[in-house]
């Protein structure tokens, strides 16, 4: 018996295993070149030279340290917050309505509808189909904790410089500052997921991420004594302004998962599945590209068809690594087929860090989208997505995906 006749003796498919190779080599290759020190994620903290604003004091023209530990705790927490809170991976649920016929040569529609886009259906891909997709989603963040992320205002105070308790004269000075701050990534993912069986699927997601990060501040010194004690200038002390800015592109946070759909078309209780998803730290965490941590995510996902409508929830849990960052994840929404060509989905997303640290342990998200195969076995998606509630953590106005999938 030959090779290729044993292959299909024991139907065995080297496609998958192909495309694993060629992931894991693409994730070898383009492994992100390192920056200075800290990387993007410390821009903030590295302004004023990342030690601290010193002021010069009048009467002894030296570099006074009084301001400089509150200046860099301050600089140093808002820059730990914001990096905490970078971080955007789309992983577009696949469940194809088309599929294609290699012996017939044609498209064959397999379900009514083309499916979800950022929330789970219960239904799987099916046994041994290949779907592969490509996806860029661009993020702009513009709020932090409510706040428009180019009108940030920090406060620095005075040491209590004789220990008294009670801050006197020139120890009532304080530094404001106002920051101006531009974060923005785009992922370039692609992703593929192949049926295993009927109910059960794997997939795992590349994403290639793009980081870049301005910060532009103003520092004031505010006081209330009649000849203030300190100043901004010369020798030896920082400018009122400071500046930084930094671009990385390389590999983002790496995505394995699986889903199995152990119950279908039973009676009258919806589809039934579980997702198993685990996020590696393969992303370089200093230059935003990635979190640092591993996440496991175990998701119920409920779902049942009525005509050319289908709702679905999904319900579980993310525990990270970082145990601040673990969280309950839930997502209720329905997806209808317009068009035999069309589908459109509407979702809500919500995220609840139950340990986190007080920024944004707390977000919900709208999202809607459209499937159109447009292409006859090549179906077009787009979604955007949309915070409901902008005051928490790290934000964006509007989030956009596009996307093309193809499934064999």
């Amino acid at each position: 018996m030959t090779v290729r006749e044993e292959k299909r003796a024991t139907g065995i498919s080297h496609r998958w295993p192909k495309a694993l190779i060629i992931v894991v080599l693409l994730c070898l290759l383009t492994d992100p070149a390192p920056t200075g020190a800290g990387g993007l994620k410390d821009i903030v903290k590295n302004l004023w030279g990342g030690d601290g604003i010193c002021l010069e004091r009048i009467l002894a023209f030296t570099c006074d340290p009084h301001f400089v530990a509150s200046s860099l705790g301050g600089l140093e927490s808002l820059s730990t917050a914001l990096a905490s809170n970078v971080g955007f991976s789309a992983f577009n649920s696949t469940v194809t309505g088309f599929t294609f016929d290699i012996e017939r040569g044609v498209p064959v529609q397999t379900q009514r509808s083309l499916g979800p886009l950022l929330a789970e259906r219960a239904i799987t891909l099916g046994a041994r189909k290949l779907n592969v997709a490509f996806s860029y989603t661009r993020v702009k963040y513009t709020r932090f904790r409510g706040d428009p992320l180019n009108q940030l205002s920090l406060i620095f105070s005075h040491i209590d410089q004789n220990g008294d308790g009670v801050l006197t004269g020139s120890e009532t000075d304080i530094i404001q500052v106002e920051l101006d701050l531009d974060i923005e990534q785009e992922v370039f993912a692609l992703f593929a997921t192949y049926g295993l069986t009927r109910a059960w699927d794997v997939g795992i997601l590349f994403p290639v991420v793009t980081t870049r990060v301005r910060a532009e501040a103003d520092a004031t010194l505010i006081s209330t004594l009649p000849v203030p004690v300190h100043v901004f200038g010369e020798p030896g002390t920082e400018p009122p302004r400071s500046m930084g800015s930094g671009e990385e592109t390389g590999i983002g946070d790496i995505i394995v998962r699986s889903k199995y759909n152990f119950l279908r078309d039973y009676g009258s209780w919806p589809d039934l599945a579980i997702v198993g998803q685990v996020k590696l730290p393969t992303g370089d965490e200093d230059n935003l590209l990635g979190t640092g941590e591993t996440n496991v995510v175990g998701l119920l996902v409920a779902s049942r068809t009525f005509g050319p409508v289908t709702p679905h929830v999904n319900l579980g849990y993310e525990f990270s690594t970082d145990s601040k960052q673990s969280n309950v994840r839930y997502a209720l929404g329905f997806d209808a087929q317009m068009l035999p060509a069309l589908t459109l989905a509407f979702d809500v997303l919500g995220r609840w860090e139950h340990d986190g640290d007080g920024i944004g342990d707390r977000t919900l998200d709208f999202a809607v989208g459209a499937k159109w195969n447009l292409f006859g076995v090549l179906p077009v998606s787009a979604n955007v997505l949309l915070p409901l509630n902008r005051d928490e953590g790290l934000r964006a106005d509007i989030i956009w995906t596009v996307g093309l999938e193809y499934t064999f």
